[in-house]
């Protein structure tokens, strides 16, 4: 499998893990020290984000990519998503369109998210 198969890979197992409540799987997917930024600037660490997803403060019902870019430099990737997410955010259910710029670095064969950057689109 190509690097950039690998990658969309990663990024698909995150979307379904997220919808799927299944923070076992994004807890071995994405680095310890991950962090997701999200739209309103909060740097969010990788463990509070699985217990907001746990506790569903943070829900997530379906991801739907537009658009995936995935641009590799050496042992480092890059993926830019523009994409839509129906979820409810501390109480607030809305579809969200955003960007999502996922940055990785590769480890061995796999490719590991060590950070999220989440804009509004």
């Amino acid at each position: 499998m190509e690097d950039k198969q690998k990658i969309l890979a990663v990024y698909q197992q995150i979307d379904d893990a997220m919808v799927n409540k299944d923070t076992k799987s994004l807890k071995t997917i994405l680095d310890d020290n991950y962090v997701l930024v999200h739209m309103t600037g909060y740097h969010q660490p990788k463990q509070e984000w699985l217990e907001q997803i746990e506790n569903e403060q943070m829900k997530y019902f379906i991801t739907m990519p537009q658009k995936i870019t995935i641009i590799i430099d050496g042992n480092t990737a890059t993926l830019i998503c523009d994409t839509k997410i129906d979820a409810r955010i501390y109480s607030f259910r809305t579809t969200w369109s955003m960007k999502m710029e996922m940055h990785l670095e590769k480890r061995g064969e796999d490719w590991c998210p060590v950070y999220a950057i989440a804009t509004s689109n």
